[in-house]
């Protein structure tokens, strides 16, 4: 039997018992966390679009962006079915994601920004993540895609009305 350090050992009944080696995450565990990302941004850009009159800018920006991330949805749902998977193995049903209120009065279109903003660059750590992790081409590309596609809000987000910028 090996010998334990405290490192690599747990305790049993007062014994030291090796732990077994970690092992390495599913790859498609941090794909389904993009996918899971991807769900809860829909829901705070619709809270956002509720809050933002229809006539500013930043609307349209939002509408873009929701139709992006339902388009998002759907890929990463048929890379799921194309390999064989059920992304509700990896994440929470709606029931189980926590309900919130991004902004229980009247925001500004700024905290608007800056709040979708943030909640798009956790969606695109978790791509970057995700992406490098894929084994097969398809996955990596359509990780690729929403990269993309994320970066290309976050700049428009950033920008603000074409009016005052």
């Amino acid at each position: 039997m090996r010998r334990c350090n405290e490192w690599d050992c747990e305790r049993v009944a007062g014994r030291a018992v090796p732990m077994s080696a970690p092992v390495p995450e599913d790859p498609l565990a941090e794909f389904n966390r993009v996918l899971s990302e991807v769900i809860d941004a829909i829901r705070e850009v619709k809270q956002a679009e509720w809050k933002v009159p229809k006539a500013h800018e930043l609307h349209a920006d939002l509408d873009r962006l929701f139709s992006d991330l339902v388009t998002w949805k759907s890929l990463l749902s048929e890379r799921d079915a194309a390999l064989g998977v059920s992304p509700l193995a990896f994440m929470p049903t709606v029931e189980g994601r926590t309900a919130f209120n991004l902004w229980p009065g009247n925001p500004t279109d700024e905290e608007v920004r800056t709040v979708v903003d943030q909640h798009l660059g956790r969606l695109e750590e978790h791509v970057s993540i995700a992406q490098v992790e894929q084994p097969d081409e398809g996955t990596r590309s359509a990780l690729a895609e929403i990269q993309r596609g994320v970066a290309a809000h976050r700049r428009a987000l950033r920008k603000g009305p074409s009016t005052g910028s």
